[in-house]
């Protein structure tokens, strides 16, 4: 029965007192009750997976799921827990739960009960970690009592919020979680043993990339200097180059879909009900004279509405238009309608306090540094002086912000609690008083231009009413058939295409075709669809509800089997790989020709004023094929430390365009070091590799297993 058995056999007392809870609690939890298994009926005899051959049974799931669920909601209960998403979590970790077991069969691996013991008792996880002395010392003694006579530390288990049942239930529920944990550190360390033996070339080569570092100072001839159209890749070059790499170009089984999603919205008469409701709701407001009558409709209203009583909250954490409403009200005043996101709302003002934290509402103008740090200051003061002369400020960020979130905004970034923004900026806007204008304020974004606007250190209390503009059950009738008639034109042969036009205006109805999708993709969020489209052929239709799409029709538009990647799937690739050498060719010349320059009279002067090529400097360069401000161009890096210092490269043909480089400053491995000391640099790279080893080993493990997801098969 396993690791918790051994230890009920090592103390009968232990036995008794949890023979109760054996029985109900292993049942689900202990893995290893593989006969207890075998008796469930329902539920138990389904199959959520199969995994080259082994089953991961619905039972099993569910339980791992509800698990799950209750151990997230002990840690935040008020957090929105993601049902589908939390469920294909546990899914994958289930899968590679037994992958792991798999592969640790075949490498002869075995986690002994004892092991298990072991751990429980001398090295326990953090959560079982009770049995400490006075100091806070782990006390092995301790331990072996909670463990096999819990009830003798009854007191010590209080203190720390847990029953003696519920700490029994959790030694019962550990044994599979401390297994599977055992089961992967020691495939890990097998598989990282199996690989990180490096050679003495390898480990050698390691040491320079790490040991050296250069300075460089280079031109870059961008390949975005030629236009695509300027030059002409054939046909009969797309071709010739598939033919070539084809190989490459591998598939895995896939599929498309082309679908028609009507997103559950409120229609037009929705709508014109919801106004109806609001009118009704001002006038009962408005046939009252005094603040106290109001107060009162207010409160009748509240609740048959069910409307929502917020305690003190900053503004900073409110909508903006929701703020200037109760700025302006009276305690207990009424306010409304206000158009807000969720609807039409009435406010009623219930409490004003000063808050302990200060909160501004403040816009700014962002200029950001670009290549000339000066300049960018010099455009800053030039539209401060604008704003203090009296231009407008939002017609200012507008022209001159690059603050995208806020520009269009006129530079408005709402309330703001202290501390919230960067410190420079932060610091200025609490020390400068509403209303006026400062900068330039330097940050790590650029230069700053900022109108305070408010600034206050208040709470609000307050009561709201939405009416929602809600579908109406009409509505759903009325899109419930028209995905039904979708359906039927669509099975009866009828084009997509044409369907789809007959209700894009009238149900706002969004239609598009997916790219291929793998069976591992949840397309559209939705890993049904995906199992559906996988079970069936191109042109088979289906109907489904799918969260944040709505109602969904959707065909098979297309069907991949595994092999190799069609001409017309990769020509666009193609084009664009042959488009750039084709650019890289034309540039060849005049790469040349700058490198000539550059050797006469140095690079910085070599440009002949063209500042479309650039000029620039890297300090501590390494050979990793990194250069900044361009990515990958190993070509430049390793040529940095092969070039003699102060030596100007020839013309250098990367990725993304041509270079010329001349290195200023280089510091060479020491390899008298590496000699030295080279057991530890071969144990670092064995370290390196054995840590790389087991993630990658896992991934392919995982691809080319057969995984089966039954979940949403309907043969299941």
């Amino acid at each position: 029965m396993g690791a918790i058995t051994r230890i009920r056999q090592i103390s009968p007392y232990f036995l008794a007192v949890i023979a109760t809870l054996f029985i109900v609690f292993m049942v689900v939890q202990d893995s290893s009750c593989t006969n207890m298994r075998n008796a469930r009926s329902g539920a138990s005899s389904m199959n959520v997976a199969e995994v080259n051959g082994d089953v991961i049974t619905a039972a099993d799931f569910e339980a791992r799921v509800k698990e799950v669920i209750e151990g997230q909601r002990k840690q935040n209960p008020n957090q929105e827990i993601d049902d589908e998403t939390l469920r294909q979590q546990v899914f994958d970790e289930m899968v590679n739960e037994l992958l792991r077991k798999q592969e640790a069969d075949k490498l002869g691996i075995v986690v002994t009960p004892q092991q298990i013991i072991d751990v429980l008792l001398v090295n326990p996880p953090d959560q079982f970690q009770f049995g400490k002395d006075t100091a806070g010392r782990f006390d092995p003694k301790m331990q072996w009592q909670l463990v096999t006579n819990p009830e003798s530390q009854k007191e010590l288990l209080e203190r720390n919020g847990l029953t003696v049942e519920k700490w029994q239930e959790m030694l019962l529920q550990t044994e599979d979680y401390l297994r599977s944990q055992m089961l992967q550190q020691a495939v890990a360390s097998a598989v990282g043993t199996a690989v990180s033996t490096p050679s003495y070339s390898v480990t050698k080569q390691q040491f320079i990339r790490d040991s050296s570092a250069a300075d460089i100072e280079f031109l870059a001839l961008s390949s975005n200097r030629v236009r695509d159209a300027d030059v002409q890749v054939t046909d009969a070059a797309i071709a010739a180059y598939y033919e070539k790499n084809k190989a490459y170009y591998k598939q895995r089984p896939g599929r498309a879909i082309k679908f028609i999603a009507f997103p559950p919205l409120a229609s037009g008469e929705d709508s014109v009900n919801a106004e109806k409701k609001s009118q009704r709701l001002a006038e009962t407001f408005a046939k009252y004279t005094t603040l106290e009558q109001r107060d009162s409709a207010f409160s009748n209203e509240l609740v048959a509405l069910k409307g929502t009583e917020v305690d003190y909250t900053s503004p900073s954490e409110m909508d903006p238009s929701v703020v200037t409403v109760l700025a302006s009200l009276a305690p207990r005043e009424v306010f409304g309608p206000l158009n807000v996101a969720s609807g039409i709302a009435y406010y009623r003002l219930d409490g004003k306090r000063d808050g302990d934290n200060p909160i501004a509402r403040a816009s700014h103008i962002l200029i950001p540094f670009g290549v000339n740090k000066d300049s960018a200051k010099a455009e800053a003061n030039s539209v401060l002086a604008k704003a203090k002369k009296g231009d407008d400020f939002a017609d200012l960020a507008r022209t001159y912000s690059k603050d995208p979130g806020s520009a269009q905004q006129g530079g408005d970034l709402n309330y703001f609690g202290k501390g919230r923004m960067v410190k420079e900026f932060d610091s200025a806007v609490f020390a400068a008083n509403a209303g006026s204008i400062i900068g330039p304020i330097e940050t790590q974004f650029g230069y700053h231009v900022i109108k305070v606007a408010e600034k206050m250190s208040v709470e609000y209390k307050y009561s709201a009413v939405t009416i929602k503009a809600g579908i109406s059950s009409t509505t759903k009738r009325a899109i419930a058939a028209a995905a039904e008639d979708c359906m039927t034109a669509l099975e009866a042969g009828e084009s997509f295409e044409s369907v789809a036009t007959k209700y894009t205006k009238k149900f706002n109805a969004q239609v598009q075709e997916t790219p291929v999708f793998s069976s591992e993709t949840p397309v559209l969020q939705s890993r049904e669809l995906t199992a559906w489209a996988f079970e069936n052929e191109s042109g088979a239709v289906t109907r489904r509800e799918i969260k944040y799409y709505g109602t969904v029709v959707a065909q098979v538009s297309d069907q991949r089997e595994a092999g190799i990647k069609t001409l017309a799937d990769m020509r666009e690739r193609i084009k664009r790989t042959l488009t750039d050498r084709m650019k890289l060719q034309k540039l060849e010349s005049q790469a040349k020709q700058l490198a000539a320059s550059a050797a006469s009279q140095g690079l910085a002067s070599a440009r002949g004023g063209d500042s479309t090529i650039a000029y620039s400097t890297q300090i501590g360069l390494k050979d990793n094929g990194m250069l900044t401000g361009y990515g990958s161009e190993y070509a430049v890096t390793s040529a940095a430390f092969k070039l003699p210092v102060n030596a100007v490269s020839g013309a250098i043909k990367g990725e993304n365009g041509w270079f010329v480089i001349r290195v200023t400053k280089r510091q060479d491995a020491n390899l008298n070091e590496f000699a030295a000391n080279l057991p530890s640099h071969l144990q670092s790279v064995s370290q390196r590799m054995r840590n790389n080893a087991y993630g990658t080993w896992f991934q392919k493990v995982r691809e080319t297993a057969d995984i089966t997801d039954k979940r949403f098969s309907s043969s299941n």
